[in-house]
């Protein structure tokens, strides 16, 4: 009995020793562990601190692209970057959110061209005519949407939108059919020379007015406008015969099968569509 138990604490003498030797060793390799990334985390440091103070990565030239109505010193005013930054520091989104700041600005990506170039990208917005409102004139952009107040500087020769505007509420869906209405004359070629068009006057019962700068009015009501326009074409041709194209004209295309044209000695919305001798096309 005494010789098995003798035994017994031999062997469980020999198992804490291996325990002990296991946990020893586990300790050790968890302190190799910690100490190793400690030294790497210090070194990544150290390289970050040493990165970022290095004149390397410091900006020398900024790029800036997509400038039209800004010029690429106010962009840089807007982009607020110092002197020598870092590239690798820099936000690039809060550098974006500055530049949108200008109502003209569309769309603005910045880009890094490593080691020392920054390069900005912007989308400008385009004018493509001016909208009445109860507080003035305001830019529209081909989506019909107002952006910028006209300010004295804003050199722009853009047709006026004008009848749009009710106590504060825009029609929209009139504002876009007149802008698909300039963008179709802007490029049409099927329509005889009406001159360029100063003006479109919206109205929510009557439709569309156009009135260019020779002394056109053009009467074309709701929707089907290029067909309507189309049929100017013999109508002016009459006209020339006739010698009636001196003075003001106002042409009603509003009912292609029932073309009325008018001499009017003013021209503008609020001017009498019935004034003046009338003509049945």
């Amino acid at each position: 009995m005494k010789k098995q138990f003798h035994q017994q604490l031999e062997a469980r003498r020999h198992r804490l020793k291996r325990r002990a030797g296991e946990v020893l060793r586990e300790i050790g390799r968890a302190v190799l562990l910690t100490g190793g990334v400690a030294a790497v985390t210090a070194l990544l440091l150290v390289g970050y601190d040493l990165t970022i103070r290095s004149s390397y990565f410091s900006i020398r030239e900024t790029v800036v692209r997509g400038c039209k109505e800004l010029t690429e010193k106010e962009i840089l005013a807007l982009a607020g970057v110092r002197p020598a930054a870092n590239i690798l520091t820099l936000n690039p989104d809060a550098i974006a959110r500055r530049i949108r700041g200008n109502p003209w600005v569309r769309e603005v990506s910045i880009g890094r061209e490593f080691p020392d170039r920054l390069v900005i990208l912007i989308r400008e917005r385009k004018a493509v005519a001016l909208l009445q409102a109860d507080k003035g004139l305001y830019l529209l952009d081909s989506e019909g949407s107002p952006f910028k107040k006209l300010d004295p500087e804003d050199e722009l020769n853009l047709p006026i939108l004008t009848g749009y505007v009710k106590e504060g509420r825009t029609n929209e869906a009139l504002v876009k059919k007149s802008l698909a209405l300039l963008s179709y004359l802007a490029g049409a070629a099927d329509i005889p020379a009406i001159g360029g068009v100063s003006e479109v006057h919206g109205n929510e019962t009557f439709g569309l007015s156009l009135f260019t700068d020779v002394g056109l009015c053009l009467k074309l009501g709701f929707d089907g406008y290029e067909n309507k326009l189309k049929r100017l074409t013999p109508v002016m041709a009459d006209l020339d015969r006739k010698n009636l194209k001196a003075g003001f004209l106002l042409i009603d295309l509003s009912d292609p099968a029932k073309i009325d044209v008018q001499q009017r000695n003013i021209v503008g919305p609020e001017g009498p569509a019935g004034a003046g001798r009338g003509y049945r096309m």
